[in-house]
């Protein structure tokens, strides 16, 4: 289903026996809609850059949204790079070689998934939860900024991190 404007959901992963929360916000690209997301930057740990393989035009307007990123949000930020509709082979516009350099220039780590069969979607999702979870400079913010709560649920912490997707 399309997203229109701003959508958003929880996802608990768990990380070195700790379950951690991330609020996934869920952004439209189309034109429209490419001031929202500015709001949203600052306190965001990390991002799912996310194109779709058979879409050649919107892999180009991939470097807008690096533009966006790198001026509003925090130096740490996690970024990941997702070629999306993996299982549509036959119809790549984007090769994965493509995919890849990209990701490289801009410092980023490079999944192509597919939502429809699954591949690749946990791994994704566990990678950037990871790389938010492991750095400490990211923890640091949080406890100064108070962006971030532990919660006790269960008996166990779980900590909240805020993922953005565009």
């Amino acid at each position: 289903m399309t997203t229109v404007g701003i959508d958003f959901q929880d996802k608990i992963i768990e990380i070195e026996d700790k379950k951690v929360k991330l609020q996934i916000w869920n952004s439209a690209i189309q034109d429209r809609f490419r001031n929202i997301p500015i709001n949203y930057l600052e306190s965001t740990q990390g991002f799912l850059l996310v194109y779709d393989i058979t879409d050649k035009e919107r892999f180009e307007k991939l470097n807008f949204w690096m533009e966006l990123i790198k001026i509003n949000s925090q130096k740490n930020i996690k970024l990941v790079l997702v070629g999306n509709n993996c299982d549509l082979s036959d119809k790549r516009q984007v090769s994965i070689e493509e995919g890849e350099a990209f990701a490289k220039k801009n410092n980023m780590k490079f999944f192509e998934a597919s939502p429809k069969d699954g591949t690749n979607v946990n791994e994704l999702f566990y990678y950037l939860a990871n790389e938010i979870y492991q750095d400490k400079s990211i923890s640091n913010d949080i406890n100064n900024k108070k962006t971030s709560k532990l919660t006790e649920k269960s008996g166990k912490k779980t900590a909240k991190k805020k993922c953005l997707i565009f």
